[in-house]
């Protein structure tokens, strides 16, 4: 988290109007920048995670249709979720190599970048109320098929104009050749016997 969020405001110097940025993404494949992580140790009532359990909690800025969203995800140091840490760290790019022990690169998480399946998780707040918000699903690897077909760009709606088709004419030939047609030179008239032709005398 940014330390500049949790600046105090005083009663009288007045804020900064902002919209919220909340948005709620379809689901689907999505990019994600990590924005922020911290080092927490676990210390709840779950009865799948031991109190005690060191995590990294991830702030992950993704990008879509409808606008960018943040997505927080735990990522819990635990021999039996390694299979997660390998999804993320091969998402941003650090490669672990499976069936190796691999050392992950925490201080160049934040400002990594990735894919990830995203999908709309359904709850209840603390009053009843329905809400709704992202979870990261799964992390891609930076050449899944996946990532392909969600970067194509949907075809554009374009309405197509006729194009005037080339009228296709036999080739000439030789033969065919036709020669213009020369008028028949014009014969001066004989006068006939017994005319008379004026001006002759």
């Amino acid at each position: 988290m940014n330390p500049e969020e949790n600046e105090f405001l005083t009663w009288d110097s007045g804020f900064t109007a902002e919209e919220s940025e909340f948005v709620v993404l379809d689901p689907g494949v999505c990019k994600f920048t990590v924005k922020s992580f911290e080092r927490k140790i676990y210390d709840g009532k779950s009865d799948k995670i031991p109190n005690g359990t060191p995590y990294a909690e991830i702030e992950m800025e993704f990008v879509g249709t409808k606008g960018k969203t943040s997505v927080k995800e735990r990522l819990y140091l635990l021999k039996r979720m390694q299979w997660k840490l390998t999804e993320f760290f091969t998402a941003i790019g650090q490669n672990p190599v499976i069936g190796q022990t691999f050392m992950p690169n925490w201080n160049a998480v934040i400002g990594s970048f990735g894919y990830a399946e995203l999908e709309v998780n359904h709850y209840q707040d603390n009053n009843g109320n329905d809400r709704s918000n992202n979870r990261a699903k799964k992390f891609l690897k930076p050449n899944a098929p996946e990532i392909a077909s969600a970067q194509q760009p949907a075809p554009a709606q374009t309405t197509v104009q006729p194009q005037p088709q080339p009228v296709q004419q036999a080739p000439v030939t030789p033969q065919q050749t036709t020669q213009p047609v020369q008028p028949a030179p014009v014969q001066p008239q004989q006068p006939t016997q017994g005319s008379f032709t004026p001006g002759a005398f």
